[in-house]
């Protein structure tokens, strides 16, 4: 007689509902914030620790008090559908789902692991000390583990990521392991690895308009799994050129005009013009004083007077000094941003001043390939990590003997 078969345990989900209940998040004002995004903030939970031993904090995502007083619930439904599609998701290089817990006023709270920083952060960080491109070790590290998260995600969930960027790639460490995050605007595919948005009108692809691909800006009916690739390229040349694709001229030029300013002691300290990007589509040029010591991310999405206006003073009005710095900050001419858009879509130019060396020649030939216009000309993602997987001795000797 045969031994009947045990039911196989989910322990993935059993730890995700042990972990997730019950999930007593503070306030927003008490919590350290981690970053923002549109509509939404992330914050740091630390963990009380449980049975004497110390536990790791998590990121909790929720919209930001701004986002509640303009009723904008969207970005509420892609946190509800972020989770939803999180808790299904099983692999090492995406972000772990931890639970969700929703308000009594119908607000949704998402519990993340916590990684180090994003690659974004990372980039910007290294272009504004000078640094030169990523090393070419961390950025092979990077295409490895996203390019598995990838493959998984086309292959195994069906899914279209949909927004992939620099800020969506969260990293532990030195570059122990690399993580893909943010999937409040996934796309399921079908069978056939394909969207059709004829078919299906009610699927939108949303993206970051920069990082999206020509297939998007055209509005073609059918996309498919390269779509992401294309993005993912994109990321691979943030890594060289250390801006957002397409912005390398907005930013030779905000750097120009600065260096430019009278350094005098007497006056006040310069202006730092930066360019804002968000999933609404929307590129503005913001001024803050080198002085000003408030995160933006506190000064921008929260209300802290309560009173629903945004300039924290508490009387309900926005100040009219506010509403010149507007004036100021969409300081961005016709023809560059006539120039930006045109150039949505399409492979922007690698950084002429970079010398790179050897052992980026591969990296430089996967940015190519990944941003070939049509989508049939782009690698897959497994096809991408095993051609990597094995370069990866000459890769890492290539590393050592440019680091000696």
């Amino acid at each position: 007689m045969d031994t009947p078969r045990r039911k196989l345990r989910n322990l993935h989900m059993e730890n995700v509902q042990n972990n997730s209940t019950p999930i007593r998040i503070p306030p927003s004002p008490m919590l350290k914030t981690l970053g923002h995004g549109t509509g939404v903030s992330v914050y740091r939970l630390d963990r009380s620790p449980k049975h004497g031993q110390i536990r790791s904090p998590w990121a909790v995502k929720r919209i930001t008090q701004r986002t509640r007083a303009k009723k904008e619930m969207v970005y509420n439904e892609r946190i509800v559908h972020e989770a939803a599609i999180l808790r299904k998701l099983n692999h090492p290089n995406i972000v772990g789902f931890r639970g969700v817990i929703k308000t009594p006023e119908g607000i949704d709270t998402l519990a993340l692991e916590m990684c180090s920083t994003s690659l974004g952060s990372i980039l910007e960080e290294r272009h504004d000390e000078d640094l030169g491109p990523l090393p070419a070790k961390h950025t092979f590290k990077m295409i490895m583990d996203i390019a598995h998260a990838l493959d998984f995600l086309h292959c195994e969930a069906r899914l279209l990521h949909g927004d992939l960027k620099s800020f969506n790639v969260l990293v532990k460490g030195e570059f122990e392991i690399c993580k893909l995050c943010d999937f409040g605007v996934t796309l399921p595919l079908d069978e056939n690895g394909e969207i059709s948005f004829q078919k299906n009108p009610h699927l939108q692809y949303v993206g970051t308009t920069i990082w999206s691909p020509p297939e998007i800006i055209d509005e073609v009916e059918i996309i498919d799994s390269k779509a992401d690739i294309f993005s993912f390229g994109l990321i691979i040349y943030e890594t060289l050129a250390l801006v957002p694709p397409h912005t390398l001229e907005l930013d030779a030029a905000f750097n120009s005009s600065n260096n430019t300013m009278d350094m005098d002691s007497s006056q006040e300290l310069p202006q730092r013009k930066q360019l804002s990007y968000g999933n609404d589509d929307s590129l503005t040029a913001t001024t803050t004083t080198s002085k000003d010591t408030t995160p933006a991310e506190e000064s921008i999405d929260e209300d802290d007077d309560g009173d629903g206006d945004g300039d924290g003073d508490g009387d309900g009005d926005t100040d009219t000094d506010a509403d010149e710095d507007d004036t100021k900050e969409n300081d961005i001419s016709d023809y560059s941003m006539t120039h930006l858009e045109q150039a949505y879509g399409t492979r922007p130019p690698l950084p002429v001043a970079f010398q790179l060396s050897d052992d980026y020649n591969c990296i430089v030939e996967l940015f190519y390939l990944c941003t070939n216009a049509l989508s049939e000309d782009r690698p897959a993602a497994r096809t991408i990590w095993q051609c990597f997987e094995n370069n990866a001795a000459n890769v890492a000797t290539a590393c050592d003997v440019s680091s000696d």
